[in-house]
């Protein structure tokens, strides 16, 4: 671009110093106003129509990524199949996931949501929440605070409600429940006053009914 302006403005002077300061004919002038149109053209050939056609280019490929940008979002926020990282696939379909949540049963229980809500409020240690699984017995029969742990665990996940526990719930997540065993255990600790004792007393009863089966019922 700047050889060509360069040789524009050496073509002038040449023609300035040329002639003697008289005015032109119309014929000259017309003439010399052919000239620099021819001169400004090939100045725009090589020089603008390229920069325009970078300018094109560079627009469409801009487009191009906002196109699939858009493309994959609209994967994710609609549940579509996408695969995570297109570089590294390499067919196996475990490179390839969903963001489509499977439906839920609508008795189901988030079993370490209700663990942690319930450990913020009433911490105990988790060798207790074994032990207690395993023999249906705590560390320290006294320990209020591991009571009100297990009222809250079977209250927040829906196995027991104001002392009543909820026999389907009970029968899907802990134990086949046989015989009168709810009605049984719903009447244990009814002499005690303090909620969360009442309460441990019925799970406790839950609890070494369910290890009673288990092991009447081996599975092997």
């Amino acid at each position: 671009m700047f050889r060509t302006i360069f040789v524009i403005g050496f073509l002038s002077l040449i023609l300035v110093f040329g002639q003697d300061i008289v005015t032109d004919s119309p014929e000259k002038q017309q003439e010399m106003h052919a000239f620099f149109k021819t001169i400004r053209g090939q100045c725009a050939d090589e020089n603008l129509i390229p920069y325009v056609k970078t300018l094109a280019v560079v627009a469409l490929l801009s487009l191009s990524l906002c196109t699939i940008k858009a493309l994959q979002d609209h994967a994710k926020d609609n549940g579509d199949i996408f695969i995570i990282n297109y570089d590294s696939f390499d067919g196996d379909v475990d490179d390839i996931s969903t963001t489509t949540i499977a439906p839920r049963a609508a008795d189901y229980v988030d079993f370490d949501e209700v663990m942690h809500y319930c450990n913020a409020s009433f911490i105990t240690p988790m060798s207790n929440v074994l032990q207690f699984n395993t023999t249906g017995a705590l560390p320290d029969e006294n320990d209020k605070t591991s009571m009100c742990y297990f009222h809250c665990f079977f209250e927040k996940a829906g196995l027991m409600d104001n002392y009543k526990l909820n026999a389907d719930l009970v029968r899907k997540y802990v134990w086949p429940a046989t015989g009168d065993s709810i009605e049984v255990c719903e009447n244990e600790g009814k002499d005690v006053t303090n909620s969360c004792g009442r309460g441990f007393a019925i799970i406790k009863c839950v609890v070494l009914r369910a290890l009673t089966d288990a092991r009447n019922n081996p599975v092997v």
